[in-house]
C-alpha cells in the first residue's frame, strides 16, 4: 500500500490545477451552451441540468479510475496521444462546433441530451488525464483527485468568470491548450518510462520533471503576457459576443452562478449638470 505524501511543491501543482481547470471548464461551458442553443429556452434548462449532473457523474467515474490510468503505460500512451490531438485540433480547426453547417443544430431534444452527455465524457477524460500529465506518482493520487473534484466545482461556480476573463483575453484560450499539449508530451514519456520499468530496463526520461515544468512556466508566462498585450482584437469581436450570449444562456439554465444585484430599485448616480436637472 502507498502512502499518500504531501510537500510544499505539491500546493503548487493543486494550484496550477486550479487555473487550469478553471480555463478548460469556462470552454468546456460555452460548448455545452453551444450544443443546446437550438432548442427552446425550457428545454435548452433541462438539457443543461442534465449535462451537469452528467458532468459530476462521469468526473467522479474518471477520478475513481485516475491511479489505475498512472500503472497502465499503453493508457498512458493513448492518453498522451489524445492530449495532442486535442491541443492541435484547438489551434488548427478554431472551434468548428459553432459552425452553422453543422448538423448536430437541428438535433432533437434526447439527441442532444446525448450529445451533451458524450461531451461530459470527453471533458472528464480531457481534466483527468491533464491532471495525471502533471502528477504522475501514485504517492501523488491525492493531486489528481483534488484537481478532479475542483474541476467539477468550477464548472458550475466559476466559469462565469473564466468566461468573462477568455472574452477579455481570448489568447488565454490558445494558452490553455498550450499546456494541454505539452502535459500530453509529459504523458508520453511518462507511459515510456512505465514500459520500461516493466521490461527491468531503465527509465529514459525523455522529459524529466524540471524540464517539463521549466517549459509549463514558460508556456503560461509568455502565454499570459501574450493574451494581455493581444486583448481583443477586431477578429475576436463576433467569438466574444457569441460567448457572453452563451453565458447568459448558461445562466438562465442555472448551469453557472454569477453574481445577483440586491434587490430594488436601481439608484441615479448621475451628477447633475444644469439648474434643471438638480
Amino acid at each position: 500500500m502507498i502512502l499518500p505524501s504531501v510537500s510544499p511543491g505539491d500546493l503548487f501543482i493543486v494550484g496550477t490545477l486550479i487555473v487550469l481547470e478553471g480555463l478548460l471548464s469556462a470552454d468546456n461551458a460555452l460548448v455545452l451552451a453551444i450544443l443546446v442553443k437550438h432548442l427552446p429556452k425550457e428545454q435548452q434548462k433541462k438539457a443543461l441540468l442534465y449535462g451537469l449532473v452528467g458532468a459530476f457523474i462521469l468526473r467522479g467515474t474518471a477520478i475513481f479510475f485516475a491511479r489505475f490510468l498512472m500503472g497502465v503505460w499503453w493508457l498512458c500512451g493513448v492518453g498522451a496521444i489524445y492530449l495532442m490531438f486535442l491541443a492541435g485540433k484547438h489551434f488548427l480547426s478554431r472551434h468548428q462546433e459553432d459552425d452553422p453547417d453543422n448538423p448536430k443544430v437541428g438535433a432533437s431534444f434526447w439527441a442532444t441530451v446525448v450529445q451533451v452527455e458524450f461531451t461530459d465524457l470527453i471533458f472528464a477524460v480531457d481534466s483527468i488525464l491533464v491532471a495525471v500529465a502533471l502528477v504522475h506518482d501514485p504517492a501523488k493520487v491525492w493531486i489528481v483527485y483534488t484537481g478532479g473534484f475542483l474541476g467539477i466545482l468550477l464548472l458550475r461556480l466559476a466559469a462565469s468568470f473564466f468566461i468573462r476573463l477568455i472574452t477579455k483575453y481570448p489568447a488565454l484560450d490558445h494558452m490553455a491548450y498550450g499546456l494541454v499539449g505539452w502535459a500530453g508530451l509529459k504523458l508520453a514519456s511518462a507511459a515510456v518510462d512505465i514500459r520500461a520499468e516493466s521490461l527491468h530496463l531503465p527509465e529514459p526520461h525523455y522529459l524529466p520533471s524540471w524540464a517539463f515544468w521549466v517549459g509549463f512556466g514558460l508556456i503560461a508566462v509568455f502565454g499570459s503576457l501574450y493574451a494581455v498585450k493581444a486583448g481583443r482584437t477586431a477578429a475576436d469581436e463576433e467569438k466574444c459576443e457569441d460567448a457572453e450570449d452563451s453565458l447568459e444562456q448558461l445562466e438562465e439554465g442555472d448551469f453557472v452562478f454569477d453574481r445577483v444585484p440586491p434587490p430594488g430599485p436601481p439608484v441615479d448616480t448621475a451628477i447633475p449638470t444644469s439648474k434643471e436637472d438638480r
